[in-house]
Order: C-alpha cells, then sequence, then structure tokens
C-alpha cells in the first residue's frame, strides 16, 4: 500500500454552477495553500447515575479550510469572486479588468467552488466552498493573503479530477506597492503615495453564515449572508503624516484609504494591477511601536458606507484572466 504523502497532496477547485451541487475540479491554484479541517458538533447524554454518556448524536457536521499563500494578480480574483461577488470582467486588447465591490443593502451572489483535496492514493471533496473571511497583508518583506473557507460536509475516497489547468502565476512583489490617502474616493487618484508606511492590511470577515434545517441531513443546506466586519490597518513613521489621522479619529470623519500593486506590462501600456480601495473611520487606539529603529503609529481603522461613493470597499484587478 503507498503511503499518503503530505508533500503531494494537491488541492483543485470547480466553478460550480449552483451552488452546493459538485462539479469537476479542473483549476490548480499552485500558490495557494487550501487546508480543509472537518467540523461538527456532536451532543452527548448522560444518564442520571452513569459517570459516562451513552448517546453521541450528530447534530451538524462542515467542513472549515484556512487559506494562505502570496498574493498574485492572477490567483486572487478566484478569493474575490467568492467573498465579494461574482463580476464579469472588461475585455481590453488581452488586459481584462475585474472590479469587485459589495452590494451596501442588497443581495451579493458569491462563487462557490467544489473543492478536491489529496492524491491518486486517497482523496477528498467538498461542494459549496465559499470563501468567509479574507486579509490581505502588504510589507516590504512579503505581500500575502490569509483567509477562511467554509464547505459542505467531506466526501471521503473520490477520484480526483485528471486534465487540470494551472492558473498562471504572476505575484504581486512588496517594491510595486504604494498606499494613497485621500478625503474622497474620486481624490485618491491623484493624491500623493504616503513615503513611510511600514504595512498595510485590508481585511473583510464574517461574511456568510451556514443555515441548517431539520431536512434529514446533518449537512448546512445553503449560506446568508451576515453583518460583516471590514477592516484597514495602517502601520505608519510616526512624522506629521503618520500622526494626521488624529484629526479624523477625534472628528469621526471619513478618510479614504488606496493599497494598489502596480506590476509590469501586459499589454501596450496596460500593466497588472491590483487597487484595493476602502471608505475608513478611525475606530480603534493608535498604537505606538519600534520597527527597525523608526518609531511607528499603527491606525486600526473600520470600513464603513459612504453615500456619495455608494460603497464602502472596491477592489479593481486588471490581468490577462479572460475568465474563472
Amino acid at each position: 500500500m503507498a503511503e499518503i504523502a503530505s508533500i503531494f497532496q494537491l488541492c483543485q477547485l470547480g466553478i460550480e454552477v449552483t451552488p452546493g451541487t459538485a462539479v469537476a475540479a479542473t483549476k490548480k491554484l499552485a500558490s495557494l495553500l487550501i487546508e480543509p479541517q472537518i467540523k461538527s458538533e456532536i451532543q452527548k447524554y448522560r444518564g442520571t447515575g452513569y459517570k459516562f454518556p451513552a448517546i453521541a448524536s450528530m447534530a451538524k457536521e462542515w467542513v472549515e479550510a484556512d487559506l494562505s499563500g502570496p498574493i498574485t494578480y492572477t490567483e486572487i480574483i478566484y478569493l474575490l469572486s467568492s467573498i465579494l461577488g461574482t463580476t464579469t470582467p472588461t475585455a481590453g486588447t488581452t488586459d481584462q479588468t475585474w472590479v469587485f465591490n459589495i452590494d451596501p443593502d442588497g443581495a451579493d451572489t458569491p462563487k462557490t467552488y467544489t473543492v478536491e483535496w489529496g492524491d491518486a492514493t486517497r482523496a477528498l471533496e467538498f461542494d459549496y466552498g465559499l470563501v468567509n473571511a479574507l486579509t490581505l497583508s502588504f510589507s516590504r518583506e512579503a505581500c500575502e493573503l490569509s483567509g477562511t473557507m467554509l464547505g459542505s460536509a467531506i466526501t471521503d475516497a473520490i477520484t480526483m479530477t485528471a486534465g487540470t489547468t494551472d492558473v498562471a502565476l504572476i505575484p504581486v512583489i512588496p517594491t510595486q506597492v504604494s498606499v494613497k490617502v485621500a478625503d474622497t474616493q474620486a481624490g485618491l487618484t491623484a493624491a500623493v503615495a504616503l513615503t513611510r508606511v511600514v504595512s498595510a492590511e485590508w481585511a473583510l470577515t464574517d461574511r456568510f453564515n451556514p443555515a441548517y434545517f431539520l431536512d434529514g441531513s446533518t449537512d448546512w443546506a445553503a449560506a446568508v449572508e451576515t453583518e460583516p466586519t471590514l477592516g484597514v490597518k495602517l502601520k505608519m513613521e510616526k512624522d506629521a503624516a503618520g500622526m494626521g489621522l488624529l484629526t479624523q479619529m477625534r472628528a469621526g470623519s471619513t478618510k479614504f484609504v488606496r493599497i494598489q500593486a502596480i506590476g509590469n506590462i501586459i499589454t501596450g501600456a496596460v500593466p497588472y494591477t491590483l487597487t484595493v480601495d476602502t471608505a475608513c473611520k478611525v475606530t480603534g487606539e493608535p498604537s505606538f511601536s519600534d520597527e527597525d529603529g523608526v518609531q511607528c503609529i499603527e491606525w486600526d481603522m473600520e470600513g464603513f458606507y459612504d453615500s456619495t461613493w455608494t460603497k464602502s470597499t472596491m477592489i479593481t484587478v486588471i490581468n490577462a484572466v479572460a475568465t474563472l
């Protein structure tokens, strides 16, 4: 019997047409680490006078997968299409512009995935794969993502889909990243990039919740949207620009933050681009720290709805991927 070697455990995705209806997983995201774990709620019952329980009753079962890896201009659209919602790119010559945002007062349509995980010796599968939390972290050391994916109960001993296609890997690197702050979203384009940003982070969590019913199954039947948590963190040198958000904190006013990475040219003068815009208010106390001998301040901000922009956050990706 062949051993199940950890290094050969593949993870591949299939884009579902109907959420929760499994499809062939034909896409491989070579830089993204997906680590599924079986989750459950089991009720135990112990009778009076007995030391140990006598009954175990399965109530709920689901999958929770940790996501991690580098940020790429290409693979990121698979995660954004799930946590923010489905979108159709606008085609250029060979470039494609994907614009993602959350409907502020209506239902979104998230993309769901069938996920296969394993090797030729043994493989598992779960459907209704839905990105529920995503953090994008940028520093001079690395540009990385982390998050979680929900899924339906595991199906064991499946045969993995053959003939998969690798998604091209175009990484976001630290030297391509800049940060801007402005009083309006429209003002971000002309704003001058900050020069003393140590790190920047965008995070969206608590997007969906699985709904369970008395339907003869321990699995969840559907995902419903919940009140999400949207946040931006900026760590900057404690200079005039770094202390500038103190005024907004005291006034409760909105600042717009843009985290942008501009990569190599796709075609003509159009480069690979990742642009993350968020309307923010300072809701947490800033903290001071030492970073390589430099005094810094970190601002913890929360995403808010802006009535002029009619959005809270928007992520634009320009790449050469025409479809998921």
